[in-house]
């Protein structure tokens, strides 16, 4: 009895201290807690060939989901402890170099050559011995990233001589696929791949520190009527939210980002409202168009109708917000 309590604080212990460390520690506990094979107890180490897992479920599924997320803590281990990220400053210049934190979402991964090796039958179930295929994995991660890859491969070849503007629009567009691709070499590092890992991780990290880089580069010449300073305010503000500059006034190669707005007051009773149509425009340093989009907004007050507007004007901020990207301002990412 007092052993079973035994287990179950341990069980406790090791679900409060993180979802991917909990199997381990949970067949730990069940293993002190019975007479179990020693292919249970002692499974086999790993080889260059094959990682080797136990886990115990209520179910076969479950013992095997177990079973894996082990395998995937194992991975975490080899991975935190052999790559590094550099931290590169405005200019490209490295400042520090910080040792990777691998998060829960990078080892949410498929393996797709799993074989049970044993089973046998416990009081809570099912306990399961795995082996799972490490050059299988190695392959299916390197044919995952050969197709991440292609399209971030294929923007980089078609921005090579463009504007800072298309430079950044066109490496945002594949940012997703920028970050599968170098969580993937991650994981190859952690199966044992670490020189490819460690070069398509490098790669891969460092276009992402591009993209954000060119962000800072460039500056938004924000043109307004005098009596838009409050929404030349709100736009300044977001752009600053997304790492870019801003001007008020005329600045050599500059991307012109012209506000215009449309106004109508409206007394509904004792209610003052406002109707505000903001519409950016948008032009790059060598005076093209290149988004555009218009926004319908709205505010009330019991008072004025400068207070209508000023909760329209919110209503805009609050819009501008709730995107990282430049979308609001009619941009395709």
């Amino acid at each position: 009895m007092e052993l079973a309590r035994s287990v179950r604080r341990r069980l406790l212990r090791a679900a409060l201290g993180g979802a991917v460390w909990a199997p381990i520690a949970f067949t730990a506990a069940c293993a002190q807690a019975q007479n179990l094979p020693s292919w249970f107890s002692s499974p086999p180490p790993d080889t260059a060939e094959a990682w080797f897992a136990v886990g115990e479920g209520p179910d076969p599924e479950a013992a095997r989901r177990m079973a894996l997320r082990a395998v995937a803590a194992r991975m975490r281990t080899a991975i935190e402890g052999k790559v590094t990220s550099d931290v590169t400053d405005a200019n490209g210049r490295v400042t520090r170099r910080d040792s990777v934190k691998v998060s829960e979402e990078v080892l949410k991964t498929e393996f797709t050559k799993v074989d049970i090796v044993n089973t046998a039958r416990t009081s809570q179930g099912v306990m399961i011995q795995v082996r799972v295929d490490r050059p299988a994995f190695i392959r299916d991660t390197q044919a995952q990233l050969e197709v991440a890859s292609k399209p971030v491969v294929e923007a980089e070849a078609s921005v090579q001589n463009a504007s800072t503007l298309d430079q950044y629009l066109a490496l945002k567009r594949v940012l997703p696929d920028i970050e599968k691709s170098a969580n993937l070499g991650l994981l190859l590092v952690g199966a044992g791949d670490e020189a490819g890992g460690r070069q398509s991780f490098a790669r891969f990290t460092a276009l992402k520190q591009r993209t954000e880089g060119l962000a800072t580069r460039m500056v938004f010449e924000v043109r307004t009527k005098p009596e838009d300073g409050d929404i030349a305010k709100v736009v300044a503000g977001a752009l600053a939210d997304r790492g870019m500059r801003s001007a008020n006034r005329a600045t050599p190669g500059a991307v012109v980002l012209t506000v215009d707005t449309n106004t109508r007051e409206v007394t509904l009773g004792s209610d003052k409202m406002v109707r505000l149509v903001v519409r950016f425009s948008v032009t790059d340093d060598q005076g093209r168009a290149v988004a555009s989009r218009e926004h319908p907004l709205s505010g009330s007050s019991r008072f004025d109708h400068k207070g209508a507007r000023d909760a329209a004007v919110t209503a805009l901020a609050n819009l501008l917000k709730r995107s990282t990207s430049l979308a609001p301002f009619g941009f395709q990412e």
